[in-house]
């Protein structure tokens, strides 16, 4: 190239750095180039492009160079050796426009390539559930830089085999199942962003709204025939008497007799099924097993008492509605606080319980009794069971505990 080194030499000139880099983005732009803008520009700096162009003047901080003009000052012969200049000064320019269209090319092959694996699945066929799963998966998008599509793809291809794979005959564990699909049984634990993806899937498949909890996903595997493990979910119960034969049911009177807890699987109330509580039978359901723990420690002879232990697991819900079946009441109470209420609220929708001493005259008067308190946090959920509730504990402005309430508790359910 005629005169490379000294027009390197020229263009090198700190002053000339804005005028450089603007060149180096337009060309990268992958654009014809005939002009440039150049902003901001200092005093030195314009002296600089003045000096390069031979003009008597300075431009102002605002400077439009044409390329051709560029290409007779330093004697070049063509606005591609100009370009051969500046990646020579700044490094590879690259081409973006080319890799915009290149990058839009890949993302159309994506999801033609998206679309044919689901169309495949049986469970969506049916239906539009392939189209709009689909169109979820464009709106959320392909994340994780340059690895992310090939991420994508993987886990897109064992969302699909676990798919073609449902409904099963029988039932299998998610764990067993897991194993046999993809050789790993923790693949569809819960919390991966593969079983978000299987159970998009899947909830569009079977035609119910994507769950939210843990019951809700339960009932969504259950559908096409998965059980995910049943002996990780318990129910701590004290004071339960169940009839029948079953071996659960002697069990539990054993324990019932002998004033102690007995924490219950859910794989156990699925093998040994109780038989739901008599109509004139009080049934309480507490929020903390430090409640259930004094009750035993003091002989508990009281009606039957189950512990949610915080958020209610699959086998709380389970044994609240079994022992529920006929008509037996089930009173429930929890911590006056944020969690305790929703807590409340959740498992009057989802088991049919009864709040128990949750209203705002008990709280008031719990909250009035002299002692260290911890102030409540965050906004407090409605309390439909008792509309003065959620006020009375923001003006409060305390929370109080279950463990402070727990013989008081006792006193009322023996009453």
């Amino acid at each position: 190239m005629t005169g490379v080194d000294p027009a390197t030499r020229r263009l090198e000139v700190a002053g000339l750095a804005p005028l450089v880099a603007e060149l180096a983005r337009r060309f990268a732009d992958g654009a014809t180039v005939s002009a440039v803008t150049v902003r901001d520009l200092d005093e030195e700096q314009q002296g600089a492009i003045a000096d390069l162009l031979g003009q008597d003047r300075l431009p102002g901080r605002r400077a439009v160079v044409r390329v051709a003009t560029l290409v007779a000052v330093l004697g070049l012969g063509d606005g591609d050796e100009l370009r051969s200049l500046v990646e020579g000064i700044v490094g590879p320019l690259g081409n973006r426009r080319a890799d915009r269209e290149e990058q839009r090319r890949q993302r159309v092959r994506l999801w033609s390539w998206c679309r044919e694996q689901i169309e495949g699945v049986p469970l969506l066929s049916p239906g539009q559930g392939a189209l709009v799963w689909v169109d979820q998966l464009r709106r959320a998008g392909v994340r994780g830089g340059e690895n992310g599509e090939r991420v994508f793809r993987q886990r897109l291809e064992q969302a699909v085999t676990v798919l073609r794979a449902l409904p099963v005959s029988g039932t299998v564990s998610l764990a067993s199942f897991a194993d046999d699909q993809l050789s790993d049984p923790h693949a569809l634990d819960r919390g991966g962003a593969l079983e978000g993806l299987v159970l998009d899937g899947l909830a569009l498949g079977v035609g119910v709204q994507r769950p939210r909890d843990a019951e809700a996903v339960r009932q969504l595997w259950e559908q096409v025939g998965v059980v995910p493990d049943p002996s990780s979910s318990t129910v701590t119960v004290l004071g339960l008497r169940p009839t029948g034969a079953g071996e659960l049911a002697r069990w539990l009177r054993h324990c019932a007799d002998a004033s102690e807890p007995a924490v219950v699987t859910l794989a156990q109330l699925r093998r040994w099924p109780m038989d739901a509580l008599d109509r004139s039978v009080h049934l309480y359901v507490v929020e903390n097993p430090s409640v259930i723990s004094d009750a035993a420690s003091g002989g508990w002879t009281g009606p039957p008492i189950i512990c949610s232990s915080g958020r209610p697991s699959v086998a709380v819900v389970t044994l609240i509605r079994r022992l529920g079946a006929g008509g037996a009441a089930c009173r429930q109470h929890a911590d006056f606080d944020g969690a305790g209420l929703a807590i409340t609220a959740w498992l009057a929708d989802r088991a049919g319980t009864t709040p128990w001493l949750m209203t705002a005259d008990a709280y008031r008067t719990a909250a009035a009794i002299r002692r260290g308190r911890v102030p409540l946090q965050g906004d407090l959920p409605d309390t439909p069971w008792d509309p003065p509730l959620a006020p009375a504990m923001r003006e409060g402005g305390v929370a109080v505990y279950e463990e402070e309430l727990r013989f008081s508790l006792l006193s009322a359910m023996e009453s």
